[in-house]
């Protein structure tokens, strides 16, 4: 007589098996952390909204003695060394390892990229760029356009001209995100990775330097200031008398520091105060002038006109409406 052979009974305790399958997931994510990649997204605009789009991103371990670049992105994007390339957006690219160089501008300058550089690509500026064949690199980048990097440019918080600048810790944490989510599902989370651009933009506009000079911190008090008193008819020269220093060199510094000049912030500080006043009060333009420092209101109408296109008064009935 033949005895059934009795079926194996699994005796791995519940828990062993929940490790198991824990350990199998953290292996399958750092293999994907570890491959390269890159994706392309569409334009978007709720983030076009505020200033960011990111429209590609990527990483790529480029080994010693490989030919670069590789051939797989589109045309557009793809570049050969000899003809170098032209992009029509802002491609912020880290280099974690590795060296190698970046040639820009019409001049073609060259600059050496070490391990822990972070470069930016400004739109309609020609480039290119490698890794050492000796050294190969590791590059993380993410490419992105919009009103927030146009105005970082046009306030001389970037620099065509100086391309390069140190990575940190809490560039890296951002481009570990970036990844993250962009691997999951790019256009899914395109309006967060959008928002990490943002953050990136952020980072490279705080200079060490700027965040704890002296002159810094002078310019942040006189925008403290200029808020706090916008309703006076305090002179942006009595205002630097009042800090302690000449006013050709306050007006200088504060222009270096905020891409615009004091009386200039101070007129922009007074009409965003009358938007508030008109849309939520019922002050007279003739009150509001006298709230704000100005004149008259003639004065008023006129300087709010040319800041915002339109009279006071219109512009309360088309809020109203």
């Amino acid at each position: 007589m033949t005895v059934p052979s009795a079926t194996p009974v699994d005796t791995t305790p519940k828990s062993t098996k929940v490790i198991i399958c824990i350990q199998k997931m953290i292996l399958k994510r750092r293999r994907q952390m570890t491959e390269n990649y890159f994706v392309y997204m569409p334009d978007n605009r709720i983030s076009a909204a505020w200033g960011c789009t990111a429209v590609s991103t990527g990483y790529s371990v480029i080994a010693p003695h490989s030919s670069y670049p590789p051939s797989r992105h589109p045309d557009d994007h793809h570049f050969s060394w000899s003809r170098g390339r032209i992009l029509q957006a802002y491609q912020v690219v880290l280099i974690s390892a590795g060296n190698g160089k970046l040639e820009f501008g019409n001049l073609r300058r060259q600059v050496r990229v070490t391990e822990g550089s972070i470069f930016l690509l400004f739109p309609g500026v020609w480039h290119r760029f490698a890794p050492d064949r000796r050294t190969g690199w590791t590059e993380h980048w993410i490419e992105c356009r919009g009103t927030a990097f146009d105005f970082a440019v046009d306030a001389g918080l970037l620099h065509v001209e100086r391309p390069l600048n140190p990575a940190s810790d809490e560039i890296d944490h951002v481009f570990a995100s970036i990844h993250d989510l962009a691997r999951q599902d790019p256009v899914l989370h395109q309006l967060v990775i959008s928002t990490l651009g943002l953050q990136l933009l952020a980072l490279l506009c705080r200079p060490d330097d700027l965040a704890t000079g002296a002159g810094a911190r002078l310019v942040d008090r006189a925008r403290m200031i200029l808020m706090e008193r916008c309703g006076t008819s305090q002179s942006v020269e009595d205002l630097a008398a009042e800090m302690g220093v000449s006013y050709p060199y306050f007006r200088r510094l504060f222009r270096e520091q905020t891409g615009m000049s004091a009386k200039q912030y101070q007129m922009n500080v007074r009409i965003q105060r009358a938007r508030d006043f008109l849309v939520n009060t019922d002050k007279s333009v003739k009150e509001i002038a006298g709230l704000l420092g100005f004149h008259s209101a003639f004065h008023f109408s006129s300087q709010f006109k040319n800041a915002v296109g339109c009279a006071p008064t219109e512009y309360r009935r088309t809020s109203e409406n």
